[in-house]
């Protein structure tokens, strides 16, 4: 029977793709909203809800801008996995 050894604290990774996700989304949601920072968190939370508070409205085109993305990385990841030849950075694909 093996004994696993405890090494500790387990190193917290930055998920590079999920970041990038994140940030182009937001970015996205500061560029239509003209710097404006709370139309463009109204935008931001369409992209996951659907729905406007600015205009009162649902919008299906939205959460395609907000979901889309995710659902190509979790399809596409699988089958493309890129390497890191780098060990010991805290990063991570995902």
């Amino acid at each position: 029977m093996r004994r696993r050894r405890s090494r500790g604290r387990h190193s917290f990774k930055i998920p590079i793709i999920s970041t990038a996700i994140l940030l182009g989304q937001g970015l996205l949601a500061a560029n239509v909203s003209g710097g404006d920072l709370g139309v463009g968190f109204d935008v931001f939370q369409s992209f996951y809800t659907g729905f406007s508070f600015r205009n009162r409205a649902f919008d299906p085109k939205s959460l395609a801008i907000g979901y889309a993305p995710w659902l190509a990385k979790r399809f596409l990841l699988p089958i493309a996995r890129p390497r890191l030849p780098v060990r010991g950075l805290p990063i991570s694909i995902s």
